[in-house]
């Protein structure tokens, strides 16, 4: 029975990891601040929006709408054997934090890739979880009794995330690149390149200049009547 069992016991662990939904905005904190960027949205479905953009920047909101997927189910490849933070690069680390709409706040701090080419990270998770429900004006009794215990239930759904969450804070991971590269790209990275966009329009101008004029139509020939 032995033969089946893996001895690295990176295979042994339970990878459940933190779950980000409704993020509302998104900062990286470059070690090079020229790099760093904020942005935010202000509804689930709104686009997202840059945070005091400079002269001449053009936002592409192309290359961060997978953001949120990406964020949704997370994993981890290993715990860090050795976690000191001059050997992970966590003594300087990148930083990225997430507010959600839950009120949920993570803060990732990314250090130096392994050679195997995975990210050492350590999580911390804060919340603002409402305790009461503040009813509205109008509410009907009835109506009051199902908003509350739909209150309560979500309270308590959002409160059980929280606790096991903020447990993986002990610990220091080791992530693939593929969840955390797209959150600390620089800040020129999320703009709408430059030399594409003039390609483009001039592309479009080359066509309208070769499209071919539309040649008017022929009158109708017209029988005359017998007389």
């Amino acid at each position: 029975p032995l033969m089946s069992v893996d001895p690295k016991a990176a295979d042994w662990l339970n990878k459940d990891f933190f779950k980000i939904e409704k993020p509302r905005s998104i900062s990286f904190v470059s070690t090079n601040s020229t790099n760093s960027w904020v942005m935010s949205r202000e509804s689930e479905s709104a686009p997202w929006v840059l945070a005091e953009p400079k002269p001449g920047e053009v936002f592409d909101t192309n290359k961060v709408s997978s953001l949120a997927s990406t964020l949704s189910y997370p994993s981890f490849v290993d715990v860090a054997a050795d976690a000191a933070p001059d050997k992970t690069g966590l003594d300087k680390p990148l930083v990225v934090t997430i507010e959600t709409f839950d009120h949920f706040n993570y803060t990732l701090k990314i250090g130096h890739k392994t050679p195997e080419n995975d990210y050492n990270l350590n999580l911390a998770v804060t919340a603002d979880i409402p305790a009461a429900r503040a009813p509205d004006k109008d509410e009907k009794p009835d109506d009051k009794t199902k908003l509350d215990k739909e209150f309560q239930d979500k309270t308590k759904s959002l409160q059980d995330k929280f606790n096991k969450e903020k447990a993986l804070a002990n610990s220091t991971y080791l992530v693939n690149t593929w969840l955390l590269d797209p959150l600390i790209r620089d800040r020129s990275q999320l703009m709408v390149d430059k030399a594409t966009e003039k390609k483009e329009a001039a592309a479009d101008s080359d066509a309208n200049k070769t499209a071919p004029e539309s040649e008017p139509a022929e009158p109708e020939s017209i029988t005359p009547l017998p007389k």
